[in-house]
């Protein structure tokens, strides 16, 4: 196990009362987990003390840069009018073009366009090319996949209280989601001047903006919680989407090797970078891999609670046919809706997918196993066919493409914060 160069100080911040890590680990729950992430890793996968524990602080720990430069903005009201555009015209015409830019907008993007020593430009593009070889299959399993974590208090409370995925909103937001996911995967797309790279960018500005809103609100206790959208929590979405379908999906068919998986991790780690994210450690080997899981799965203890519950729902409610949908279109409005369903439960297993207050999907419940042959199918014609790699990534591009141009309104995500907050 290698060890990162990005180390904080562990004594920068008090670790949160959520962070449950060692309270878990020797529980009949955290055995368990990690003799199951043993047995599949086939190696030792518990990190040593002083790693964890410096997770912990980063539960507390939120993006240095990016929200001094929101914090200092917003303290007047041309600097809040004048503070997206400043990013946009940074990132379009680079941060000599911006009239009067403020130091904390000059130190921000002195790091973006620093390239960490550990970037490796190859190994950016083969993970972002493994990336793509799912299609737009990862993108309901990255929604289900998540429900998880929203019984975790550190991320259903910024969602509950921006009203993020709930009502109306909830698919637009996924919608936007896809967008980042989209842009941040496409080839060359991380670099200067690039979609990717302007997304995540812009993704960052709206997360320090989440936390500058929410630190002071009465309903979020910094003691119990730390910091909305932490360096935990961003920890935990790079592994959501790295390692996580690279292992889980191999039960559909997929056949990414351990040099795969190692390049999605790394390619999110880049996207990471570009939001802020600096990690005590991060991962850089399959076993490693497994590492992160465990600590992420004993980051904190589940509470399925009407919030928790409330998102599942709407999460899964994106897939309903619309209200005003009739006959055929009704009739196959709802078989999509009940295949998620059976997807959820197939990703989740019975006990997770029962604590999310979703309805028994029946038979459903093997739907995935469908796509099994399909995608075995292809995924051997991209390892022996020539030419055929090349063929089915730019046929999943396309597929990508198509689904954000239809679905959402302009091809185009805003990542912009809610008005206002929904308590």
């Amino acid at each position: 196990m290698t060890q990162s160069a990005d180390v904080q100080n562990p004594t920068e911040a008090p670790i949160p009362r959520a962070f449950a890590y060692h309270r878990l680990v020797d529980s009949p729950q955290g055995k368990d987990t990690r003799q199951q992430f043993e047995k599949l890793a086939k190696g030792q996968v518990e990190l040593p003390d002083g790693i964890v524990r410096q997770f912990g602080v980063a539960m507390n720990t939120g993006d240095r840069l990016g929200d001094s430069y929101i914090d200092t903005a917003f303290s007047t009201r041309e600097g809040k009018v004048r503070a997206r555009k400043d990013v946009e015209r940074a990132l379009e015409k680079g941060i000599e073009s911006v009239n009067d830019p403020s130091p904390e907008l000059l130190a921000l993007f002195e790091q973006i366009n620093t390239d960490p020593e550990w970037l490796d430009w190859k190994t950016v593009e083969h993970g972002a090319e493994v990336f793509r070889r799912y299609g737009m299959e990862l993108y309901p399993y990255f929604g289900m996949i998540t429900f998880a974590g929203y019984a975790t208090h550190t991320i259903n409370r910024p969602l509950a209280l921006t009203g993020a995925y709930t009502g109306n909103s909830a698919f637009h937001r996924f919608l936007e989601t896809c967008r980042f996911w989209t842009d941040t995967t496409e080839p060359g797309a991380l670099r200067p001047g690039g979609i990717g790279r302007r997304s995540a960018v812009l993704v960052r500005v709206l997360h320090s903006i989440i936390r500058h809103t929410l630190l002071p609100h009465t309903a979020w206790d910094r003691d119990e919680l730390g910091v909305p959208i932490s360096q935990h929590g961003m920890f935990q979405t790079l592994m959501a989407s790295s390692h996580f379908p690279g292992q889980q999906l191999k039960l559909l068919g997929y056949r990414p090797s351990d040099d795969d998986i190692v390049a999605m991790m790394h390619h999110w780690r880049y996207v990471g970078y570009l939001m802020g994210f600096q990690p005590p450690w991060y991962p850089e080997t399959a076993t490693d891999g497994f590492r992160a899981q465990l600590l992420i799965m004993l980051g904190e203890e589940p509470d399925f609670g009407p919030d928790a519950q409330s998102l599942c729902r709407s999460f899964m409610d994106t897939f309903r046919p619309p209200e005003d949908a009739r006959g055929l279109r009704r009739i196959m409005g709802n078989l999509r809706y009940r295949a998620q369903l059976g997807h959820a439960r197939f990703y989740l297993g019975a006990d997770l997918y029962k604590s999310c207050g979703l309805p028994d999907p029946g038979l459903w419940r093997y739907a995935p196993l469908a796509r099994f042959l399909p995608n075995y199918a292809r995924e051997t014609a991209r390892r022996r066919v020539p030419g055929a790699a090349g063929w089915i990534d730019q046929v999943h591009r396309a597929a990508r493409q198509e689904f954000l141009r239809k679905h959402l309104d302009g091809g185009e995500a805003k990542f912009q914060p809610v008005d206002k907050l929904t308590r």
